[in-house]
């Protein structure tokens, strides 16, 4: 058994599922942020458009989150709202690719929820919404 840097390692730690969770958030939330700062500037206000359009998505990806961690109800096989799956996204992939997660494999079904990062998510991103109302003076 080897020990050298390229060799991966299957992980089931919580604390690489956390940095995992944390990978995830700061990409998805650096995504959204930098498309809305585009779209705002060529078709808005500037920060004024960015600091609603955040809001917005904020909020919606809240609710998605929102109803996607609530428990299942043992009583009835109803389909509720979810962005979870069997198989890892490509982006998710790539992601693994990077530096913090390169040498771990960690399997999908060991991960943390698709949609507790998205209800993560929608808090970051609600806060950076908020970082620009009070901090930066975005107001109308």
């Amino acid at each position: 058994m080897s020990n050298s840097p390229s060799s991966v390692a299957r992980v089931t730690s919580n604390f690489h599922r956390a940095v995992d969770l944390i990978v995830w958030v700061c990409a998805v939330a650096a995504a959204i942020v930098t498309v809305s700062g585009i779209a705002s500037l060529l078709f808005g206000d500037g920060l004024l458009t960015l600091k609603y359009a955040l809001f917005y998505i904020g909020f919606l990806l809240f609710g998605l989150g929102s109803f996607g961690i609530q428990p299942k109800r043992p009583s009835k096989e109803t389909k509720r709202i979810t962005v979870e799956s069997d198989s890892a996204w490509g982006f998710e992939e790539r992601l693994h690719d990077l530096p913090p997660l390169r040498d771990l494999q960690i399997p999908v079904e060991d991960r943390i929820s698709r949609d507790v990062k998205v209800f993560v998510t929608s808090l970051v991103v609600l806060g950076v919404s908020l970082v620009l109302e009070l901090f930066a003076d975005v107001s109308v």
